[in-house]
């Protein structure tokens, strides 16, 4: 029904006129990934945008695109989007993983690094689009910034001029491990910083807009597993937000800053002051600004992407846009500007099973817990067979040898087929075998190769176990809960929209089922170079800027 509904959205579209040519070698390119921005999102609110997602989607649009791999979260994801590779060859295989050892890597943390606070790109194994212009052309720079230090990390590249994210309780930082981290590059985020932290002591910051009246009609109470919520805008979260002196410092503030439409108001703000700062498109050569916006990820995890509260999250992530394009477009220079998202997602599982009769929930820890007591029973161990308490991706804890590695394996892969919440069960060593024909178009892979191209020998998990699709995971109990999420292998998690947009562009929508790795060979060759480095993706046709 959700294939029906979303093919004859686009098929009352109205025909596009043939898009004019890409301006050649762009002063500026700016790369703009919207987090969880499934392409069931983008074609539910599309005829609603009126700001910068509007000007966008009138460009070239493919409105189902693909994060073609299996393993759909935020640092995968985003470690595709400018480096043409799945995450098989990035490397970034989760938000993360566990290492030969058994220790618990976070994506963008430092190898050997003693300062839990440093991060940067060092697990990645690819470089992207930033790092190759910066080589090809003396003078060029590359910029990023969002509310996720995975998420600007993995756009910006080994070699970055200026990577930011949010940090709670501080505002925008950087690290040194992530670029440079010079009084020129850390004193504009402290005045930034400075500057804001003082406008809210003066006026403490409304969280969430008043809903609109398209928003106010979708406001209705659901129970997301045993939590009650009232599906009114604000949400029940932002209640005593600004109680006491020291409510910037408090820790249910800085938590509801993220969960609201506020965070992606911050991000624009900061990029736009980044582009004014550095003149950005006014250099030597292309500048690259990489912008994540991820407002909608953390709305559609707390709340889920169905109700009153995502459609005032969309009228926000809209206007954020729509004020960073126009920053953008007074720079007055050749641009380019890209669309995205790292993942898609589905809607809390009791309401979307409003809709589809068979969205379920998974109480993860439980289902993890009977696992590991069932084959400490079964095999005659005294230690829990995997680490930690994910059921889709299992670690063999490292104590076992090679022999009862094997057992452990057997017996969970047949524990796993018996169990009515699960789809498929899958070994690491035949997802390592699997076979890809040249040329599969994504919506034509099976799960087993989707994960393949999210399959890396030293960081994926032993075990990968494959949910009934539009399952959620957890069992929400209190405020601040996740009720929703992504990450499966299902259409609803990898279809993502793909736009590009620049002045005089003539609108044109495409079915064509284009792929995330297929972005940095396009945008890199509309800068006129040739990626330096083997890409999986390919150059998009945008108006005779691909090489013969």
């Amino acid at each position: 029904m959700k294939k029906l509904i979303l093919a004859a959205m686009l098929a009352a579209l109205p025909a596009a006129a043939q898009a004019g040519p890409p301006p050649a070698r762009p002063k500026l390119i700016v790369a703009i990934s919207v987090d969880q921005f499934s392409a069931e999102l983008f074609a539910r609110y599309r005829p609603t945008y009126r700001k910068g997602l509007r000007t966008l989607w009138r460009g070239i649009a493919y409105p189902v695109g693909y994060q073609s791999h299996g393993g759909t979260e935020t640092c995968p994801g985003h470690s595709v989007i400018l480096t043409g590779r799945y995450p098989a060859g990035t490397g970034i295989v989760a938000n993360a993983w566990y290492d030969a050892a058994g220790n618990d890597t976070y994506c963008v943390s430092v190898p050997g690094q003693s300062d839990p606070k440093a991060r940067g790109p060092q697990n990645m194994r690819v470089t992207t689009l930033g790092d190759w212009i910066k080589t090809a052309e003396p003078g060029a720079r590359t910029f990023a910034v969002s509310a996720k230090d995975r998420a600007a990390i993995t756009m910006a590249g080994k070699h970055a001029d200026g990577v930011y994210w949010w940090e709670d309780g501080t505002g925008f930082t950087t690290s040194p491990s992530a670029g440079p981290a010079t009084p020129a590059v850390t004193g504009p985020a402290g005045a930034f910083n400075a500057a804001l932290f003082a406008q809210w002591r003066a006026a403490p910051p409304t969280l969430w807009p008043r809903p609109s009246k398209r928003c106010a009609a979708l406001q209705k109470p659901y129970v997301f597993g045993e939590m009650p919520i009232t599906g009114r805008v604000p949400p029940e979260m932002a209640a005593g937000a600004t109680d006491g002196a020291d409510f910037l410092q408090s820790r249910h503030f800085q938590d509801i800053v993220r969960v609201s439409p506020t965070m992606d108001g911050l991000t624009a703000d900061f990029a736009i002051d980044l582009i004014r700062r550095e003149r950005l498109g006014h250099g030597p050569a292309t500048d690259v600004l990489a912008v994540s916006f991820s407002g909608t990820d953390y709305v559609g995890h707390r709340l889920g992407n169905g109700g009153a509260e995502m459609c005032v999250q969309q009228e926000a992530v809209d206007r954020a846009i729509g004020r960073l394009l126009k920053a953008v477009r007074a720079q007055r220079v050749p641009v380019m500007v890209m669309l995205t998202a790292d993942h898609g997602g589905t809607d809390a599982a009791e309401r979307q099973h409003d809709h589809d009769g068979q969205a379920a929930r998974v109480d993860r820890t439980a289902f993890a817990k009977r696992l590991d007591a069932d084959l400490r029973q079964q095999l005659g161990i005294d230690f829990d067979p995997f680490l930690g308490n994910d059921p889709e991706q299992l670690y063999i804890d490292p104590r076992a040898d090679k022999a009862l590695e094997a057992r452990i394996r057997a017996a969970a892969i047949a524990w796993l087929r018996q169990q009515p919440e699960v789809r498929e069960v899958h070994d690491s060593g035949e997802i390592a075998a699997t076979v890809i024909a040249p040329g599969t178009p994504p919506d034509r892979l099976t799960n087993l190769q989707r994960l393949k191209l999210s399959y890396d020998s030293e960081r994926s998990p032993d075990i990968v176990a494959v949910f009934a699709e539009r399952s959620s995971f957890g069992i929400p109990r209190k405020t601040g809960d996740y009720v929703a999420g992504h990450g499966s292998v299902w259409n609803h998690d990898r279809q993502v929209p793909i736009l590009f947009w620049w002045p005089g562009v003539k609108r044109q929508d495409r079915a064509a089922p284009a792929q995330v790795v297929d972005i940095a060979p396009t945008l890199a060759a509309i800068a006129g170079i040739a990626p330096p480095v083997p890409v999986d993706g390919q150059c998009l046709d945008l108006g005779g800027n691909c090489p013969k």
